[in-house]
């Protein structure tokens, strides 16, 4: 009987390891929207970054969400579930049941 998959996966390596929930089956990236909260009219701003490049994140606080690329950068899959990143680690992680 194979084991049900922690809902936290960890990525990274060193001090670059964080825990973020576990990605879609196929999601092969991440894509964080930071806001200005001093300038709320300003545009949000976006970054892309493949998940096990997640750790780049640090030090910026917004939301993200997974995405599935392909080859020529084009979005072909996007998930809709939305997590907050504080800067250092995701806020309401789920946890693993015991």
């Amino acid at each position: 009987m194979p084991r049900k998959a922690k809902p936290v996966v960890n990525v990274g390596a060193g001090e670059w390891k964080v825990d973020i929930p576990r990605p879609p089956k196929r999601a092969t990236h991440a894509r964080m929207t930071c806001i200005d909260l001093r300038s709320p009219k300003s545009t949000p701003k976006v970054a892309t970054l493949p998940i096990q490049d997640f750790a780049c994140f640090k030090g910026v606080s917004g939301d993200f969400h997974y995405l599935r690329l392909d080859n020529k950068k084009k979005i072909v899959e996007e998930w809709d579930e939305l997590w907050h990143w504080s800067g250092f680690e995701v806020e309401n992680l789920p946890q693993a049941e015991s």
